[in-house]
């Protein structure tokens, strides 16, 4: 195996939180045109001696140049991450192999959140002003690699129904239910059944505590509810409940009405007490 110096810098920006797809096909890329793809994605390529403890020339030439490839890999891979990505991978930084497969552990984890995440950046693409259609389409193709690279080996057209349902589903959800949301995207599978019952029982949660009670997952037992986060109340400027559900103003309002009905007959009331005097004068 012969080894690459590269004489270019890498022309491609660095693994941060959000661009783990394009980073890791720009990566691959980067990788190959350097030889160190082999070390990175197949360690069992690695030259096998025949015997260990007496190694050929030829032999011992191919070992110092396979650890040679994997010193130079793992140096791109490290210097092609953020800082902030570097903890990731700081304790198998002299194995590229194993620094490949971390970073896709973390970046790529296949939970109902990720999922979410990965269809709504894709349905919710708008066109930027002043941007391109061909750029536009590159946006799209990026948001589509992401759910791709999210998706298992054994994914079919029922799973992608599946998908779309869910998804459907938990954006028609009002902001009253954020604490609902994000409970249901922390689980570590949601299929269509699932998310069924579980839109069941916090139905029968809710109802049971009163229309004002804020969301709880009711999925599972011992879950506590909690208040509603980002529910902002605009008749008292209060946080956990929303200005529909208020009692205070429901019953302001049936006060307000009643005096108001009371004032109209009282000056009803006045008004033919006047007329009867102006016909009993007229009268005379």
């Amino acid at each position: 195996m012969s080894t690459t110096t590269p004489t270019t810098k890498r022309p491609f920006p660095a693994l941060g939180e959000r661009n783990y797809g394009s980073w890791a096909d720009d990566m691959e890329a980067y990788l190959k045109t350097l030889d160190l793809w082999d070390v990175t994605d197949d360690p069992t390529a690695a030259p096998l001696p025949e015997d260990a403890t007496n190694l050929t020339t030829e032999e011992r030439k191919e070992v110092r140049d396979w650890e040679k490839c994997k010193g130079q890999a793992s140096g791109q891979i490290w210097l092609a991450v953020e800082d902030g990505q570097k903890v990731h991978v700081k304790d198998v930084k002299n194995d590229p192999a194993k620094m490949w497969l971390k970073l896709k552990e973390v970046h790529v984890q296949q939970k109902p959140g990720t999922h979410f995440n990965a269809y709504d950046a894709l349905l919710g693409l708008r066109k930027l002003e002043g941007e391109s259609l061909a750029s536009l389409m590159a946006r799209a193709d990026k948001a589509m690699q992401d759910i791709c690279a999210l998706r298992p080996r054994d994914f079919t057209i029922d799973s992608l129904d599946n998908d779309l349902t869910s998804m459907a589903l938990i954006c028609a959800l009002p902001s009253e239910y954020n604490n609902f949301v994000s409970s249901l995207l922390l689980l570590d599978s949601l299929d269509l059944s699932k998310l069924q019952s579980a839109f069941q029982n916090e139905e029968s949660q809710r109802f049971a505590r009163g229309v004002d009670a804020s969301p709880s997952l009711a999925m599972a037992a011992g879950t506590t509810s909690t208040p509603s986060q980002g529910v902002h109340c605009t008749f008292c400027d209060w946080e956990g409940h929303t200005e529909a559900s208020y009692k205070f103003k429901e019953n302001a309002v049936k006060t307000q009405k009643a005096k108001t009905a009371d004032h109209r007959q009282e000056h009803r009331g006045r008004e033919e007490e006047g007329s009867e005097r102006v016909g009993g004068v007229r009268g005379r």
